[in-house]
């Protein structure tokens, strides 16, 4: 059984640079505690800024693709544990929050295409 994976990288950094943007501003709208608010926004800072590295391999300033993905991939398991760890301090809106971008950067990690693009 094979994976699809559908999403481009230039749809990945979007979305990607969409939900650091998100996080951020959650703690304003779903009303965090002081640990969830300076860990969201600590947290959607980073993920901004690994969006913006994401470009074709050789570019410079660019983040090689497998550096990407391997950091994607520790995203996932970090926004994983900063939920447990704000669900077990007892901000519920925080947890919450965190386990929903867990998910949705685990959904967007899996089924990017970490490949450059071919040119002619």
């Amino acid at each position: 059984m094979t994976l699809s994976r559908l999403i481009s990288l230039p749809l990945h950094a979007a979305l990607e640079l969409a939900a650091g943007t998100a996080l951020m501003v959650a703690p304003f709208v779903f009303d965090f505690g002081s640990a969830g608010m300076v860990t969201a926004v600590v947290v959607g800072a980073g993920l901004v800024g690994l969006a913006l590295t994401l470009g074709e391999t050789g570019e410079r300033g660019a983040l090689p693709l497998n550096a990407h993905h391997a950091y994607d991939s520790g995203v996932v398991l970090g926004l994983a544990i900063c939920s447990i760890a704000l669900g077990i301090a007892g901000d519920t809106n925080a947890s919450a929050v965190f386990a929903v971008a867990a998910l949705v950067q685990m959904l967007l990690t899996t089924n990017t295409r970490y490949s450059s693009p071919v040119r002619a």
